[in-house]
């Protein structure tokens, strides 16, 4: 099947500049950039007034807490976590987490992210609400050091075994949820099943001020030889951000979820200065209450501007939505190139806030926002497309979600 998105503006990746051109998608692949006529393809698309880019990443989420956005405000971490969340997450069927995740994914293509890194458990639902929506998704199943046969960890194994690689959507890694939940010990184990199987870990790590472990005594198991997403970074000490500034590490900032829950802003500037390579992530809808990458990446540049208008350029905040997530996740290149996956939002310009159209970089940081997306493509697949979702039946899915919601709150039977 060979698509064809004519006379659009085009954006490559976030170094380059756009300009006017065709794209060829064909077999999920981009395979051409150029001139073609319509008769090269079987569906074509005029994307005169769109602007052609790749797509955001999510790279930290817990996507099906979708069940309870707006169920805990006003809280701090550890109250929103023990009186409002882990009650409900203990009745949560793999039924919930498949509804629950499905509506994170309409969220997410509406608002033109192609991948995500996920962190929960029932993982298998996790997987197949991936591959029936189209979606591509990094699975991290939590494990906490509290089962002494390890069933956890062995059942993230089966996990892997199961689902890595499925349909080039799917990716299967390890997920120790942090580690004053985690003793070191059972952190080296982790990671060296991690690295037994070639796969990624992600890790939350000091998201609050509370968290008094040492970094380098961390760095000196297993996980330090780990591709390893850290998430948020908040209260990481000055003299270890260097540790952090590795080829195999990346920092996930999520700052509307830090803000929302008092943890503080992470010192992303410093982080940048000094070599790490930092990403963005949402957090669950629970504590955000959205799955909106674009939002993110505004707010994490202004963030680090108050103290400084020079820090955070343009070209480091799109950097940090497209092309680091994509490097973190390992499921898309954050680039349109002959060759690549076809993982590609079609962006509306027909906006007053997108003129003069020869800035529209910095209006894509700056002032333009995720409901300008018309489109979202993953692997050469509409998975989102002017108001509809071609490969789901969305009312169906926020009926049963509101069927679960009601059920796990208590207002229905």
């Amino acid at each position: 099947m060979r698509i064809l998105l004519k006379n659009a503006l085009l954006l490559c990746d976030v170094r380059s500049e756009p300009k006017v051109s065709d794209l060829l998608v064909e077999d999920g692949k981009v395979a051409g950039i150029g001139n073609f006529t319509e008769a090269t393809a079987e569906e074509i698309h005029d994307m005169s007034e769109k602007l052609v880019m790749p797509g955001f990443v999510n790279a930290h989420t817990h996507a099906a807490m979708t069940l309870m956005r707006g169920l805990a405000e006003d809280l701090r971490l550890k109250e929103w976590l023990t009186e409002r969340v882990f009650p409900i997450e203990e009745r949560l069927s793999e039924e919930d987490v498949y509804y629950g995740t499905m509506l994170a994914q309409l969220e997410m293509a509406r608002r033109g992210i192609v991948a995500y890194a996920d962190m929960y458990f029932h993982c298998g639902a996790v997987a197949r609400a991936a591959l029936d929506f189209g979606m591509k998704v990094l699975i991290t199943r939590g494990l906490v050091d509290v089962d002494s046969d390890r069933g956890r960890l062995k059942q993230n194994v089966d996990y892997y075994e199961r689902w890595n690689g499925k349909d080039g959507l799917v990716k299967v890694g390890f997920g120790p949820h942090a580690p004053y939940s985690c003793s070191r010990a059972y952190i080296d184990e982790i990671a060296k099943t991690a690295l037994k199987l070639n796969a990624p870990v992600m890790i939350h790590l000091y998201e609050t001020a509370d968290e008094k472990y040492e970094l380098k005594n961390l760095l000196s198991t297993s996980l330090k030889d780990c591709k390893v997403l850290f998430a948020h970074c908040v209260h990481v000490k000055d003299e270890d951000v260097s540790l952090l500034a590795r080829e195999n590490f990346f920092v996930v900032h999520n700052p509307t979820s830090n803000l929302k829950l008092g943890s503080g802003i992470a010192p992303v500037q410093k982080m940048i200065e000094k070599g790490v390579q930092v990403c963005l992530g949402t957090d669950g809808a629970a504590s955000n209450n959205t799955l909106d990458v674009w939002h993110e990446m505004r707010l994490a540049a202004l963030l680090q501007k108050v103290s400084d208008p020079r820090n955070i350029s343009i070209q480091q905040a799109l950097s940090m939505a497209i092309e680091q997530g994509a490097k973190a996740v390992g499921l898309t290149s954050g680039k349109i190139e002959v060759g690549a996956d076809a993982d590609l939002i079609v962006v509306d310009l027909k906006k007053p806030w997108y003129v003069p159209r020869d800035r529209i970089k910095n209006h894509i940081v700056h002032s333009g926002n995720s409901l300008d997306v018309f489109a979202t493509m993953i692997k050469g697949r509409w998975v989102y497309y002017d108001g509809e979702y071609p490969t789901i039946d969305a009312e169906y899915v926020f009926e049963k979600c509101e069927e679960a919601i009601g059920r796990l709150t208590g207002t229905t039977d």
